[in-house]
Parts: C-alpha cells; sequence; structure tokens
C-alpha cells in the first residue's frame, strides 16, 4: 500500500503534531459567535440532487483533463470548463448506481492503481471519443503521471507526492479519495459494458449488410429544374392556381400585405451575391456575372427568364418577381430604391452595387391603392404556386421516367429526351419588341446546359447503410430498396423522394459477401461489434440517468467564465 512508502522513523511525533492542529482548528472554527460561519463549508463548483464538487476537486480534475499547453482559444472552442462539470455530473450518478448496487474498490487495488500512474478521470461519455482525442486520454479514462524514480525505475513515493501536488495541487490523501470515486464509477462503465452479448447471426448479419456493395445509376429529379424552366408561371395560370388553393393563398396574404403600400415601386432584379469579406476577384467575377445578364435582355431576351437562369436571389424561380421594393428588402434597399427612382416603368437599370452583391432591376410601375390586394395576392400566389407546381412536376416526370426504364428503354436515353419535352412546354416568350430577331441555331435549350437538369449519374460503390441519393428523406431507404432487387437493370418501383425533390434508381451491379469472408474475420467482427455495442450501451445508461436528474443539476457559473483563472489555489 502507499501507506507503506510513507513510513519513517518520526512517523509518531507527524501524526501527534497533526492530531493537535486539527484540535486547534475545531476549537477555533466552533467557538462561541462562529454559528454559521464554519471554515469548513464547501463552495460547489457542480450540484447533482445533494452532491456537491467542491472548486478544489473541479480544478484538481481540470488540470488532469486540460494539457496545459493547450491554448485557451482552443479551450474555449471547445467548452472544456462545461465539459469537466458534466464529467462530474456523471460520475456521481454512477457513484449513486454503484453504492445502490454495492459496487466498491479496496485500498490495495486503488493503491495498485496509484502506484503504477494510472489516474482516472470523468468526462462526458458520449463524447468519449473525439474528446479522448483530442486531449490525448485513452478510452479507459486514463491519465499517466510519472510516479517511477529516474534511477530505480521503481514506484518511488516522494516523486508520486510530487507529481500529485504538481498536477492537482492536492495532498496525496485528498487526491486518493478522488481516485476512489473515479475507480469506483469506472467499474460501473465496466458493469454495463459487461451485460453486453453479441450472437455470431447478428455479427454475421452486420458484416454482410456492410460487405455486400452495390452501385446505381441515379437520375436525381429536383424541383428547382422545373421551376426555372418549365413552369408556367404566367398571370392567367398562377390566378387559377390561386383559385383552387384560395385558403393557402389568404393565410399568406395575411402575412405579406403589411409590405404591399400604395405608390411602392413594382420591380423585378437579378442579383448576384457577394460576402462582405469576398477579395476584389470574387466581386469582379460577380460583377461580371450580371453584367451578363443584363446584357442578355439587351439583346431581347426577357427579364423573367433572365433572372430564372441566372440569379442567386430567391426571387429566382419566379422570375425575379420582387414586387412592392421597400426597406424591408434588407441590405442593398436604399441602393435599389435610388435607382428604382430613375426608371420608368418598363426600363432595365444598369449594374446596381450594394452591401449584399450586385443587382439589375426592371421598374414595371407605382403601385397604385386600387391595385394593392389584386397584384399583392397574385405575388404572393405566385411565391406559394411555383415551387408547388414544381413538385407536381418533377413527381410526374420520375413516374414516367421509371415507366420508359422498366419498358426497357435506355434510362439515360430516356431521362434526355424527357428533359427535352418538358423544357418545351413553357409557352415560347416574346423578345423586347426593339430587338432584332435572333438568328436560328441547331443548339439544346438552355434548360439543357443546367447543371440541374434530370440526368443519369454512376454511383460509386456502396453498402445497404449507405445512400446512393443525396440527401433522402428520412422516411426513405435508398440502399435497401436497390439491394431488394434480383436483376440487374431492374429499377425501384417509385420515386424515392429527397429534400431537392426526386430521384429514380436503376441497379447497374450487386455484389453480395461470402459467409466464407466470414469465418476468415470472425473473432475481429465479433469484437469490433461488442465493442460498439458497449459503448452504446454506457451512453444510453448514463443517459437514461440523467434524464431522471435533469432538474436537480445546478452548476457555479462563474467557473464557465474563461477570464477566471485556472488554479486551485488553497488546496491540499
Amino acid at each position: 500500500m502507499l501507506s507503506f512508502f510513507r513510513k519513517g522513523g518520526g512517523g509518531q511525533v507527524i501524526v501527534a503534531a497533526v492530531a493537535f492542529a486539527v484540535i486547534i482548528v475545531f476549537v477555533l472554527e466552533f467557538r462561541p459567535g462562529r454559528e454559521g460561519r464554519s471554515g469548513i463549508s464547501r463552495e460547489c463548483a457542480v450540484k447533482v440532487s445533494d452532491s456537491c464538487i467542491d472548486k478544489k476537486e473541479y480544478w484538481a480534475a481540470y488540470n488532469l483533463i486540460v494539457p496545459r499547453e493547450l491554448p485557451q482559444k482552443k479551450v474555449k472552442s471547445m467548452g472544456l470548463r462545461k465539459t469537466v462539470m458534466d464529467g462530474f455530473v456523471e460520475r456521481e450518478l454512477l457513484l449513486k448506481e454503484a453504492e445502490r448496487l454495492g459496487v466498491s474498490v479496496s485500498d490495495e487495488e486503488l493503491d495498485k492503481e496509484l502506484s503504477a500512474g494510472r489516474v482516472r478521470i470523468s468526462l462526458p461519455y458520449h463524447q468519449m471519443g473525439w474528446l479522448g482525442y483530442s486531449l490525448g486520454i485513452n478510452e479507459e479514462m486514463v491519465r499517466l503521471l510519472q510516479v517511477n524514480s529516474s534511477q530505480t525505475k521503481e514506484f518511488d513515493y516522494k516523486v508520486y507526492e510530487r507529481a500529485v501536488r504538481n498536477a492537482t495541487n492536492r495532498s496525496p490523501k485528498e487526491f486518493k479519495e478522488m481516485q476512489r470515486r473515479e475507480v469506483v464509477a469506472q467499474r460501473m462503465r465496466d458493469l454495463v459494458r459487461s451485460r453486453v452479448r453479441v450472437s455470431e447471426t447478428e455479427a454475421y448479419t452486420q458484416w454482410e449488410r456492410e460487405r455486400s456493395k452495390a452501385i446505381a445509376r441515379v437520375v436525381s429529379v429536383p424541383r428547382e429544374w422545373f421551376a426555372k424552366w418549365v413552369v408556367d408561371a404566367s398571370d392567367a395560370t398562377v390566378d387559377d392556381w390561386a383559385v383552387k388553393n384560395e385558403k393557402h393563398v389568404e393565410d399568406a396574404w395575411k402575412q405579406a400585405q403589411a409590405n404591399w403600400k400604395p405608390e411602392c415601386p413594382l420591380v423585378s432584379e437579378v442579383v448576384a451575391s457577394v460576402e462582405e469579406e469576398a477579395g476584389d476577384a470574387t466581386k469582379t467575377e460577380q460583377r461580371q456575372k450580371v453584367q451578363a445578364a443584363l446584357d442578355r435582355i439587351k439583346k431581347g431576351e426577357a427579364f423573367d427568364a433572365v433572372a430564372r437562369a441566372t440569379s442567386e436571389g430567391s426571387a429566382a424561380e419566379v422570375g425575379g418577381e420582387l414586387g412592392c421594393l421597400t426597406e424591408g428588402y434588407g441590405p442593398g434597399a436604399k441602393e435599389l430604391l435610388e435607382a428604382a427612382k430613375n426608371l420608368k416603368p418598363g426600363q432595365v437599370s444598369e449594374v446596381i452595387e450594394s452591401k449584399r452583391g450586385f443587382h439589375v432591376i426592371k421598374l414595371h410601375g407605382v403601385l397604385a391603392e386600387k391595385d394593392v390586394e389584386k397584384l399583392g395576392k397574385r405575388a404572393t400566389a405566385r411565391r406559394l404556386a411555383v415551387p408547388a407546381m414544381a413538385t407536381e412536376l418533377a413527381k410526374e416526370f420520375s413516374d414516367k421516367l421509371i415507366e420508359k426504364a422498366k419498358a426497357g428503354e435506355k434510362l439515360e436515353d430516356a431521362a434526355k429526351a424527357m428533359a427535352l419535352e418538358y423544357a418545351e412546354r413553357r409557352p415560347a416568350q416574346k423578345p423586347a419588341a426593339a430587338a432584332a430577331p435572333a438568328p436560328a441555331k441547331a443548339t439544346e435549350p438552355p434548360a439543357m446546359e443546367d447543371p440541374l437538369r434530370p440526368k443519369v449519374e454512376i454511383t460509386a460503390p456502396f453498402s445497404i447503410a449507405g445512400s446512393p441519393v443525396e440527401g433522402p428523406l428520412p422516411t426513405e431507404a435508398p440502399a435497401a430498396k436497390l439491394f431488394a432487387l434480383e436483376k440487374v437493370d431492374a429499377v425501384v418501383e417509385k420515386p424515392v423522394r429527397t429534400t431537392a425533390g426526386f430521384a429514380v434508381m436503376q441497379l447497374k451491379e450487386k455484389t453480395l459477401a461470402k459467409k466464407e469472408d466470414f469465418a476468415k474475420e470472425r473473432l475481429s467482427i465479433l469484437r469490433a461489434l461488442r465493442q460498439s455495442k458497449e459503448q452504446d450501451a454506457v451512453a444510453r445508461y448514463i443517459a437514461v440517468l440523467r434524464g431522471k436528474v435533469k432538474d436537480k443539476v445546478t452548476y457555479d457559473p462563474r467557473l464557465l467564465d474563461d477570464k477566471i483563472a485556472e488554479d486551485g489555489s488553497g488546496d491540499g
């Protein structure tokens, strides 16, 4: 035991002196007139129900956990002061369970750990992976202290005592009691892990899911492409949609009508956004983009068509229509309002620079009082109708593409032909009156050059746990649907819903894992799965414990202030 290394000839004298000092302290602290001011009262860094972690212990743990060379900026960004507190919360909860279950540690076992320099700490278990890696703490939550003599290479109590005081500013006795609690908490984690069982069938099933691979042909069908190039957003179409969706439009108009005031300028815009910290090269590139859009408009292309194709604003899919231009536009409103004053109805501005970026606007006129509700509701309805109609068209496109693929058509050819057909659905827009007729060209329409156009892409090999499409909705399981297909070139019966629209999937290749390969890796697979399940079991166990005391945990907010010095003055 560690006490063995402390014994010496003057031991009895020292013990007597300590005992006398304790008596004096008690006489002074509990003399008449000292009620309520006891010097042994504790100031809690963290309280968990009736458990109090005093500040001395907090700083001792903090100094063990956080390397001294770690920059303070990193300490703050990682939230390590709060992390240390959360580690104590979990430790105290585990200690309560240990007391209930009779889990403890003997002095001999504890001395063995400490004489080996193995120091335990507690970190939030669900963060242990990345925290341990960042802080140099192993998965058993152990920090090693140098406790051996440099000459004998054996344990030396004086070296140990010096290491403890330097690392924690605590006496060996205080430190040992602190470590007793940490070791018991670790035993509780080990107890939870020990209950985990992994069957060979379970391991094989997971291994098979991970090792079986497939490759697919995927056609992404984003609603944005249909909004830009296919949806008919004319007044007549929008008015018809509004009649069918009257309640939806009325609810939206109630929210929007405050922005529609008589005498406001009605404008549309093309915008290329620029971040405030952007460099000159980016600004030049964005200005050139807007200038190119303006050049197209001047040559006779319809403003709304150019806006759909090039604008980066939220109004792009409705042809750049902003409606009433007011200060509510946000950054750039001042510059756009000033430019609108110098335009006549139907005119287009030159390139305007603002804090938001570069703009070109078209003035449609000034809003008359009698038209506020009519034009305001129509603009509001258009904002609702375009994405709704685009979603319907994307779904229709996906369903038809699946039918063509099932009928034997090559997916790539069918997708291209259908995209061209849909792009030609929108009524042709009339060029500006003053523009010369554009020469006939044998090129494809701009919609077919848009990167968002529905087209076939070949996926990288993926497992059933992976995803062959980008952004599938949580209710979808695209990989599982492909692995369920028996034959190559078979197509998934229904389009997969994604955050961007839909996806059509066709199986290109499928390679299933072989059982004989599992036998070669059986032990390592079982070990890895068990470790994963053990970590999950402990994390869930602690989450349940924390849920029971969520209203009974308090932190000293002063310790979360990064300006407070990191010391444990007065410890030990």
